[in-house]
């Protein structure tokens, strides 16, 4: 004989369904915007690491480039030789006027470094000093920002995004503090959730030039004359500098006055605290204490200091891993 199982229909009442709908409801948009936020920090990532290549690309290409405006704004460099042409570097200057010279040698270069070039041959470095002098970007973009479009990663960058906010240009006359910068920001498509407020990235990459000797000395320094109340005398120096630790620089400049250093590794211009503009003592002693950051490249780089009344001394330096 079969046995009969019973079985028992639960009736959920209204109140409990409602209870699933109004749970699914509150999680739902939940899930939602943490998927999109994830989402949103991988393309901002993306972005920002596209957006530093294309400007650490661009300073690089115009750093190797730049040898040419300082012939150009030299005009001694391409004076007449007896019986033939001169040899500079890599340069082979045949016996022309500047302007000509310029003007052939610029047509293998992209713009604006051509125009750079015809426009010092033509008036010296005013051009560039100009741009220099240009903070404003509606005068940086149209001059610098054609020469980032070729290192433009098309793909997460657009164009008309980005924007020239500053650029250092040194001064190719007296080749101090020879480094070419640009930094640029870039505004996200995408805006902050509920305050719809704009997301602006930064970048900024700064190159040594490749213009020959900048009047440095053969240990690496350049020092004006010690005699000159307003001198800059190195008294210590790094050496070497250990990643993650402290290292210290002292000079010696005029009394009570003040001096500027700048730290310039691989990646640029070091941010670290308690660089930049000091006070001497009564004896002209000023010293500068930072701690070399962990993710700093082992190597050889330099600092510059500056004194107020404008003189300036280039130093190098080893960086070493710690132990």
């Amino acid at each position: 004989m079969l046995l009969r199982k019973r079985t028992f229909h639960i009736r959920k009442t209204s109140s409990e369904q409602g209870s699933i709908v109004l749970e699914a409801a509150l999680v739902f948009p939940l899930f939602i915007f943490f998927i999109l936020f994830l989402i949103y920090m991988v393309q901002m990532t993306l972005i920002s690491t596209a957006l530093q290549s294309t400007v650490s690309d661009t300073v690089k290409m115009v750093s190797t480039h730049m040898y040419p405006v300082a012939l150009a704004v030299t005009p001694d460099a391409t004076e007449d030789v007896e019986g033939g042409s001169k040899l500079t570097g890599n340069w082979i200057i045949p016996k022309l006027s500047v302007t000509d010279w310029a003007s052939e040698y610029s047509k293998s270069l992209p713009a604006p470094l051509s125009d750079w070039i015809m426009a010092a041959a033509a008036t010296g470095d005013e051009p560039l000093q100009n741009l220099k002098n240009s903070t404003a970007e509606a005068v940086l973009d149209p001059i610098v920002k054609p020469l980032l479009k070729p290192f433009m990663q098309s793909q997460m960058l657009s164009y008309g995004r980005i924007h020239v906010s500053n650029i250092h240009v040194p001064d190719m006359k007296t080749r101090n503090n020879p480094y070419f910068g640009i930094e640029v920001s870039y505004e996200l498509p995408m805006r902050v959730p509920f305050i719809n407020k704009k997301i602006v990235l930064q970048a900024r990459s700064e190159e040594r030039l490749w213009i020959g000797d900048t009047s440095d000395a053969s240990d690496g320094s350049h020092e004006e004359s010690t005699e000159d109340s307003g001198s800059i005398q190195l008294i210590e120096k790094p050496n070497p500098a250990v990643v993650s630790k402290k290292t210290k620089v002292r000079v010696k400049v005029a009394p009570d006055s003040h001096a500027h250093l700048s730290v310039f590794y691989k990646s640029g211009e070091s941010t670290a605290k308690y660089l930049g503009w000091s006070r001497a003592d009564a004896d002209g002693y000023i010293e500068w204490e930072w701690s070399v950051g962990p993710n700093t490249t082992p190597g050889t780089w330099s600092f510059v200091v500056k004194a107020e009344d404008g003189k300036s001394m280039e130093v190098t330096f080893t960086v070493v891993d710690r132990d």
